[in-house]
């Protein structure tokens, strides 16, 4: 059996994949492993999209902010965070009565949870069988352009994707550094960093350096327009649900 630990500390994100495509028996387990992830009340509030068509990974790398590695991945799987099956289900049952609950923020974020934890499931049971992959949060972006492309119904939405594929023959990378367990790790409550522990936490080199680095990283993720259109997205979908 593999070594779980072993395969999470060794595991980094992967953008070039070889030519050989990924056999159906392994997708077909690191789809099982998702599954079987943990799920609020077992509802697996979710939809995994398996994409094999060439033309459509093209336009997944270029409405994913451009990425070309994307359509070079053997299999791309978007984890959708779904209550329509459950919407459709309690109407059809009659379990849901006139003035009852509707779909509301609440439902948006349990079910995205469940997809995201089912994506990583994923991640770890195709690591284990030496098959990279990579996550890609660019599939909020563009809402209704996805939500055409993918044919995706109301209380649908594609919160979570992995481009996925066999390793090349080139030097694996190495895992990022990861922030040192005192500037993470709480011990039964919530303590705030002091101005001091923040700097030493970020610090690349001379105030100066880690100052120019803050500012590049701010204006290259937070300030940029791919983050502005997943706001945008993001609010899009949330308002269509609760509509």
């Amino acid at each position: 059996m593999n070594n779980i630990t072993d395969v999470l500390l060794s595991r980094s994100s992967l953008r070039k994949f070889s030519s050989t495509p990924i056999t159906s028996e392994d997708m077909d387990e690191i789809i099982k492993c998702a599954k079987q992830a943990p799920s609020a009340g077992n509802m697996q509030m979710y939809t995994i999209i398996n994409i094999t068509d060439p033309q459509l990974k093209e336009k997944l790398s270029v409405t994913c902010d451009n990425q070309p590695f994307i359509k070079d991945a053997s299999h791309i799987l978007v984890f959708c965070n779904d209550m329509s099956k459950w919407e459709r289900a309690f109407n059809l049952y009659g379990a849901k009565q006139p003035g009852d609950k509707s779909i509301d923020e609440a439902d948006f974020i349990l079910s995205m949870q469940d997809a995201v934890i089912a994506a990583q499931n994923a991640v770890v049971a195709a690591e284990s069988m030496g098959i990279g992959s990579c996550y890609i949060g660019d599939i909020m972006e563009n809402y209704e352009i996805h939500q055409e492309l993918l044919h995706l119904p109301k209380y649908v939405f594609p919160c979570c994707m992995l481009v996925l594929g066999y390793f090349p023959d080139a030097p694996i990378i190495a895992p990022h550094k990861r922030y040192d367990n005192q500037y993470i790790v709480c011990d039964n409550t919530y303590k705030e960093l002091s101005d001091e522990q923040i700097e030493a936490m970020f610090s690349i080199g001379s105030q100066d350096e880690t100052k120019a680095w803050m500012k590049r990283f701010y204006d290259r993720k937070i300030n940029s327009d791919f983050f502005k259109e997943m706001g945008r997205s993001l609010h899009a979908a949330m308002n269509d649900w609760k509509k």
